[in-house]
């Protein structure tokens, strides 16, 4: 077998990563000619591949002028309402830089937003939670149970329990349609 290696020699030239494990569209893509050293060996490497890992390796060298600076490249790369959130909060960040360093004007801007959107989100699920509760009237909400109390003596002592008793949810306490016909 002509131009093919065994597999042991494969694994000596080739080492794995733990990346090959990855699937396909999670691996990265490295296009450089030889990678590894071993595959640039003078018997394994012909001139025109030598020429070819040249030129990519020149390629690689940044100009002077790059990475070229272009203007409103941020406000394309974002759509219309994540472009105005940021415009907010740089506007007031931007204010806040002369006062307390670009760092610390730098972190705030990073963590305040982040911060006010997770508080927005626990008094959002504070108020489900309160106002939505789980009734007999409606499918969804939260079942909420009440504290019981820190010492035995202050639970009320038991009592019997009929099966209409279980997973009642207020229809008890109903103030419409108490007439008999309605009992279950």
């Amino acid at each position: 077998m002509t131009g093919h290696s065994s597999w042991e020699e494969q694994r000596f030239l080739y080492p794995h990563d733990i990346r090959d494990k990855f699937p396909v569209w999670e691996r990265e893509f490295n296009i450089e000619p030889f990678k590894y050293e071993r595959s640039r060996l003078p018997f394994r490497l012909t001139n025109e591949d030598r020429l070819w890992r040249k030129q990519w390796l020149q390629d690689q060298v940044l100009a002077v002028n790059e990475p070229k600076f272009v203007p409103n490249l941020h406000k394309i790369h974002k759509n219309p309402v994540r472009y105005r959130w940021m415009v907010f909060w740089d506007s007031i960040f931007n204010r806040l830089r002369p006062v307390v360093g670009n760092t610390t004007s730098s972190m705030l801007r990073q963590t305040v937003p982040k911060l006010l959107l997770v508080q927005l989100g626990i008094w959002s699920w504070i108020y489900m939670v309160l106002y939505h509760k789980q009734d007999w009237e409606k499918w969804g909400g939260y079942q909420v149970y009440g504290y019981k109390g820190k010492f035995v003596a202050n639970v009320s002592p038991w009592k019997t329990l009929d099966s209409t008793d279980y997973v009642d949810r207020g229809f008890k306490e109903r103030t419409t349609n108490r007439w008999p016909e309605h009992k279950y």
